[in-house]
């Protein structure tokens, strides 16, 4: 299983949903943790970086490889794609679907 960090700045719920809708759609990803406050998401699953870099990028934001560092216990607003199952996840990951994510 791999993490992909990445740095995209969010202007609005709007934007946070379509970024989120848009890798959820990736084959392989399991979990999708948006902090609208550093402007950072986290994405893990059995995927490619590219992939998903290129996904960010087509919903019209910018995206760029966070710094490397271990994964954050304190993300802010988290979600999972709907309609998976739980993954098992490395320490510091907790999944959550909030109801106005789909």
């Amino acid at each position: 299983m791999e993490v992909v960090e990445l740095k995209v700045r969010l202007h609005c719920r709007d934007c946070e949903k379509a970024v989120r809708k848009a890798l959820c759609r990736i084959k392989g990803v399991r979990c999708v943790e948006i902090d609208v406050i550093s402007n950072k998401i986290t994405v893990l699953g059995f995927m490619d970086r590219k992939m998903i870099v290129k996904a960010v990028r087509k919903t019209g934001r910018r995206a760029e490889v966070w710094p490397s560092s271990p994964p954050s216990t304190s993300i802010l607003s988290k979600s999972c794609c709907p309609a998976r199952e739980q993954p098992t996840s490395p320490s510091g990951f907790r999944c959550i679907l909030p109801s106005w994510a789909f």
